[in-house]
């Protein structure tokens, strides 16, 4: 890449998009879940959420609804009955998935040693392989009800977290008045009504959702984008994505866009790419919510939110030209291509020792 730049704090996405933006952009493709509000990942709610309409009864959940805030259970103990039966509905659907994730996911994320032989289990990383598990058990479960039903339910959680968003319609806007040119694609893992409803709230071009037959993550994002938006593959083509790339899951952009940004990101994107990746740029900054950006103009010194502590902290601007990227991770840069460019086929191991050099490439820009 020719560039990376770690902007620190940036006051809006306006501001971020007119340092990232070019008159040659022609897809912005935006992630949802915790990209366009703060640690908020609207799938999962999507499915706690039925979990309670469907244990509690229509007309009960309805009376109760407005109580649910962020926990993933929603708990009416004036009536101990009703709340048993939603719970014990709730843990037969959830209990297998959540532990699976919780070991694979998790707990590999945390502990040197069980991520090492995730690696050797699947051939890959032990957490976005872990993922597929609660997604498909999710989509089932949605298929349980009408499309009416979940739209309804993803309207709700929406217009709940709105002091979490960090994006929203006016910002895309304000885009399309800059750079008339611009397509905005709103892609990401969660089920349809998630991100049709976020999709008509933002006021984009495009959604990319996940069906039972199409789980829309990682590089199937791409093979998505790349059927459904025309000049994507162009090589005339800038294409800038954003995301809070969590998990790692959106990695694999920088492999095939020019431009790559995470925000509010707790593992921001490697700055080693694959020699035939069209990426020029990468970028990361601290985008503040509306409830942050209320308290801020309050006056309020604590005005960032407590999640904050399990992101990369906000650091000053610091721009990283391909130069200083060469000095910085030249030696690491030979490590990398040693174990890529070893005969036979990937294992898990050597998938191992390239996801920690990638990792190692991160905090080393960051340093």
């Amino acid at each position: 890449m020719d560039r990376l730049v770690h902007h620190g704090e940036v006051a809006s996405f306006r501001e971020l998009c007119s340092r990232v933006l070019t008159p040659k952009t022609r897809y912005l493709v935006l992630d949802l879940d915790r990209t366009i509000h703060l640690g908020r990942d609207l799938g999962q709610d999507l499915g706690w959420e039925l979990c309670a309409y469907q244990g509690y009864g229509r007309d009960h959940f309805k009376r109760i609804e407005n109580r649910q805030q962020s926990g993933k259970f929603l708990f009416d103990w004036d009536h101990p009955r009703k709340t048993a039966q939603y719970l014990g509905r709730s843990l037969k659907i959830w209990a297998y998935p959540g532990m699976y994730y919780g070991v694979w996911g998790k707990a590999a994320a945390r502990l040197d040693w069980l991520r090492r032989r995730g690696f050797r289990h699947f051939v890959g990383d032990p957490v976005r392989a872990a993922q597929r598990v609660p997604q498909l058990t999710l989509l089932r479960h949605l298929q349980t009800t009408s499309e009416d039903v979940l739209r309804e339910l993803a309207q709700h959680i929406w217009r709940r977290h709105a002091p979490d968003q960090v994006i929203d319609r006016a910002d895309l806007a304000w885009v399309r008045g800059q750079w008339p040119q611009v397509e905005v694609v709103l892609t990401s893992a969660s089920p349809k009504p998630t991100v049709e409803v976020a999709g008509e709230a933002l006021g984009v071009d495009h959604v990319h959702f996940s069906t039972l037959d199409h789980i829309n993550s990682g590089e199937a994002k791409i093979k998505r984008l790349r059927e459904l938006c025309a000049r994507v593959g162009d090589p005339d083509v800038e294409i800038v994505g954003v995301s809070d790339t969590s998990r790692g899951e959106d990695h694999c952009w920088a492999q095939h866009f020019t431009h790559v940004v995470d925000i509010n990101s707790p593992t921001p994107f490697p700055a080693i790419v694959s020699s035939t990746s069209p990426l020029r740029e990468v970028h990361s900054a601290t985008l503040l919510t509306r409830h942050e950006r209320d308290r801020r103009a309050g006056g309020d010194p604590d005005y960032l939110d407590a999640r904050r502590e399990k992101l990369a902290p906000a650091q000053k601007k610091l721009e990283l030209t391909r130069e200083d990227l060469e000095r910085r991770l030249g030696w690491l840069l030979k490590r990398v291509n040693a174990v890529a460019s070893a005969p036979g086929q990937i294992t898990g191991d050597i998938a191992y020792r390239l996801a920690v050099l990638q990792e190692a490439s991160t905090n080393l820009v960051r340093a």
